[in-house]
């Protein structure tokens, strides 16, 4: 992969880590200055608590991409971003912009999610 292109998948990269950062900063707060399951009375106790175990969901989706993101990162620092980790042949550019964290082609992708 050309210089350029790497340093363009490494910029969006960085731009939605930067995103996400926020994003996950915001649930975090919510999560924090939740009340106590001692403060919910009736309906607004199962509402608030639905609400706090969706925003814990997210929070947690948001780390795992945020690894994710991380991890692509450091392929590009290591020169290997780009190319699949299971069988080594480059991820076609389209796969990359619409989702620039992967690691696998789309053959290896399926079949990793075929696996039990």
């Amino acid at each position: 992969m050309k210089s350029e292109q790497l340093a363009h998948y490494r910029l969006v990269l960085e731009e939605q880590l930067a995103h996400l950062t926020e994003a996950t900063g915001a649930h975090e707060s919510v999560i924090d200055e939740s009340h106590t399951t001692k403060d919910f009375v009736g309906a607004d106790r199962a509402a608030e608590l639905e609400t706090l175990e969706v925003d814990a969901s997210i929070t947690a989706s948001e780390h795992r991409l945020a690894a994710k993101i991380h991890y692509a990162l450091g392929r590009i620092s290591k020169g290997i971003y780009g190319f699949c980790e299971t069988c080594g042949e480059a991820i076609p550019t389209a796969r990359l912009d619409a989702k620039p964290s992967v690691s696998l082609c789309l053959k290896c992708q399926e079949a990793h999610e075929l696996e039990p």
